[in-house]
Formats: structure tokens, C-alpha cells, sequence
């Protein structure tokens, strides 16, 4: 598409986008900074669709980031928040509502026996390893993976660096790397925080192993769920792979979009530690327990997880034997069912080249892929939607083959 064509049929979102860039910071968060060569806006979503401010419409396969797990705008969520909101939403004490959430949620979650409600991954995953510190008596932490943009866990420009001493970094799917860890820091690590999946899967006893080695030194196990939870099972990965860590932390898909999270634990742990100051006025807030409770209902009614499952086989299947047939090369593939991913290997400027067409002329036919972020399934996505999909995709490939 040329440059005045590409500026009309975005002309909207260009004008809104430089409008952000004199009002928000840096134009907007930097997750939501587009890579691509236009900046999309997005005004309205319904089911697995999105619109652009130009009335551009996409199947969308970043749902928000992953907190989109039933659809956009889902009626039985917005019919729940509602109800419940139009008598209130924050009270800063206990309600109702909270109690069934946390009972479901203990139902269901394998390591759950009680339940902290918190705002938003980052917090909530700083909550679980500050129970962790309180618990054991040590300030170590061991992580692996994206744990949230607060100081312990991303010492990029403007954290405080002196918190980076108190936080190791082991490698996934390789317990050499944490036995190194323990070893060096014998008696001072406190928890060992990690995403049990995401691109890559964990090998067959690695989740066991690391269990094992926490214990064995001290240490408790958390999992960081805020991706994975309620989509690989609606007691998150481990219910699927079948390990139980000490502390795990949900969010995300949990209220289909409206924003939350909750710690939860072994009774043992978080009995002990129920007087560590971790409040937050919006913790537990009416329209996200609601929409929590109606989600969880809807996937359960719906058997939603499996349909997560099938639909992103489904996806994974087909590039794989696109690209096999298309005959092209340096392609990566990711995760699984729930959040499946399909890439361009780059390194070089012909494989950037390519990746970038491929994206480019993907977004132009109607569909919304990230181009580095694990993607997300939904209920919303149909065996129509998955078939379009994958045309579309072979459509993309072949413009991207003929620039490479």
C-alpha cells in the first residue's frame, strides 16, 4: 500500500496519534507504542474483533495483552459488572462478593487455601514475593521471566539499583542454573518466582525439579499465573502440568479486561504473614470481583479451556504446514493452545525485511498479530475465525517470500 493511500485509510488514528504525543507521556504507555508503520488506535471491540479509529476492523490475537479471555465487551461480564456496580464499586470494606470469589477460587486453583486481592500483575507478583521475604526470614529472590515493571524485577533506567543485588536471574527449563544459584547464595534466597510457561514449554520434570530444589533449600516456589491462569486450566499451569508451588499469582484473563489480581496460597504461609502491610484502597473492587465471578462461570458453562486448546492447535498446526509447504525457513514457533505464537526469525536485514511484510500485509488484510508477544486464544474465537486466520496468513507469507 503506498504512503498516501496507508494515510488515508488511517487518518484518523494518525491524527489522534499526534495528538497523544503532545498530552501523554512518550505518546502513550511503551507497551502500547506500535511497532508497525502506522500507529493503530483502537476506538471498539466485540467478541475476538477490534476497530480502529478509521473504522478499520482486525481478529485480534492480543486481547489486550491477555486479559481479554471470553471476548471483547462480553455480555455476561457487562451484564455482571453492572448489576453490581450501579449500587456501588468501592467501600474499603469487606464485601459479599469477595468471599464467593476467594471460595470459588479456592476451589479450583490447586495452591490456593486463602486468597489476597490486589490491582494489577506487577503489584500483585510484588506482593507474593514480599509474603515470601516475610515467611522465610530472607531477601533473595531468584526470577525468570516478566514479573512486572516494579524495582525488584526490572532494574532498567530510573529503578533503584541497589535493589538489582537482592535479585538473581536463573535460566528457564535448566535447574543447573538455580542448583548454581543456591549453592552461592546459601541461606539468603527467599522465594523463586517464575512463569511456568510461555514461548518455550518446560521440559518433561523441570516444574517437579524446581519444586524439589526450593524446598530442599529453604526457599518457597511461586508461580507468576498472570498470563497463564485460567487458560492452560482454570487452576492455571499448575493444574495442567500437575505442580503445586507455595504462592501463585493470578490476573489478567481472570476478569475478562477489567482489572485485578489476587495472590494466593498455602495456609500455612500466608496465616503467618496475614499482618504484613500490603493494602491498596482498590484492592477487591466491586466491578472486577463481579466480572471475575462471571467470568470464571462463562469458561466452565462453555468449557472454555478446551476451546482455548483446540482453536491454538488448531492455529500452530496450520503455520506449520504452511510453512513447510510454502517452503520458508528461519520461522519460530511458540507456546501452546492457549497462547500460541507464530514468528519471522530476523537477524539480518533481508529476515527484518520479510518479518516486517509479513506483518504489514497481515494488518492489512484484517488481522491483528503481535510481532514479538506471546499471541491469546479466546471463546470468541471461532473455527471461522481460525480458518481466516490462516488464509489471510498464507496470503501475508507469500508477499513476505517474494520481498525476502
Amino acid at each position: 500500500m503506498s504512503d498516501h493511500a496507508t494515510n488515508r485509510r488511517f487518518e484518523r488514528s494518525l491524527a489522534l496519534h499526534e495528538r497523544a504525543s503532545k498530552a501523554l507521556v512518550g505518546g502513550g504507555q511503551p507497551h502500547k507504542r506500535s511497532r508497525l508503520p502506522w500507529p493503530l488506535v483502537i476506538e471498539r471491540g466485540s467478541g475476538c474483533r477490534i476497530w480502529d479509529a478509521d473504522g478499520n476492523e482486525y481478529i485480534d490475537y492480543l486481547m489486550g495483552y491477555g486479559p481479554v479471555l471470553l471476548g471483547h465487551a462480553y455480555p455476561r461480564v457487562i451484564e455482571a459488572v453492572t448489576e453490581h456496580v450501579r449500587r456501588g464499586n468501592v467501600y474499603n470494606v469487606g464485601h459479599p462478593l469477595e468471599i464467593v470469589l476467594a471460595e470459588k477460587l479456592i476451589q479450583l486453583i490447586p495452591a490456593a487455601e486463602r486468597v489476597a486481592f490486589f490491582v494489577g500483575g506487577s503489584a500483585a507478583t510484588t506482593g507474593a514475593v514480599k509474603f515470601a521475604r516475610a515467611f522465610t526470614g530472607r531477601e533473595k529472590v531468584v526470577r525468570c521471566g516478566y514479573h512486572g515493571w516494579h524495582d525488584w524485577s526490572h532494574s532498567e533506567r530510573g529503578a533503584l539499583q541497589a535493589i538489582a543485588a537482592y535479585t538473581l536471574t536463573m535460566t528457564f527449563n535448566d535447574l543447573d542454573s538455580l542448583e548454581e544459584l543456591f549453592r552461592l547464595h546459601r541461606g539468603e534466597i527467599a522465594c523463586v518466582i517464575l512463569e511456568p510457561t510461555c514461548h518455550e514449554l518446560p521440559h518433561d520434570g523441570y516444574l517437579q525439579g524446581l519444586n524439589r530444589l526450593c524446598h530442599d533449600n529453604g526457599a518457597l516456589l511461586v508461580f507468576d499465573e498472570v498470563k497463564t491462569g485460567f487458560r492452560y486450566a482454570l487452576g492455571g499451569a499448575q493444574e495442567h502440568f500437575g505442580v503445586t508451588p507455595d504462592l501463585a499469582v493470578f490476573s489478567k484473563a481472570m476478569g475478562n479486561g477489567f482489572s485485578g489480581a489476587v495472590v494466593v496460597g498455602k495456609a500455612d504461609i500466608l496465616d503467618s504473614t496475614a499482618d504484613v502491610w500490603i493494602v491498596g484502597t482498590f484492592h477487591g473492587e466491586v466491578s472486577f470481583v463481579a466480572a471475575a465471578i462471571a467470568t470464571i462461570a462463562e469458561m466452565e458453562d462453555k468449557r472454555g479451556v478446551a476451546h482455548l486448546w483446540r482453536q491454538g492447535d488448531t492455529l500452530l498446526a496450520g503455520y506449520r504446514e504452511m510453512t513447510a509447504r510454502l517452503g520458508v525457513e528461519n520461522v519460530r514457533f511458540g507456546g501452546a493452545g492457549p497462547m500460541p505464537f507464530f514468528g519471522i526469525g530476523g537477524g539480518d536485514e533481508r529476515l527484518d525485511r520479510m518479518r516486517d511484510v509479513f506483518y504489514e500485509e497481515a494488518l492489512d488484510r484484517g488481522l491483528y498479530l503481535p510481532d514479538t508477544h506471546i499471541w491469546f486464544t479466546s471463546l470468541s474465537h471461532t473455527d471461522e475465525d481460525i480458518a481466516r486466520t490462516l488464509d489471510i496468513s498464507e496470503q501475508a507469507l507469500r508477499v513476505a517470500k517474494e520481498a525476502y
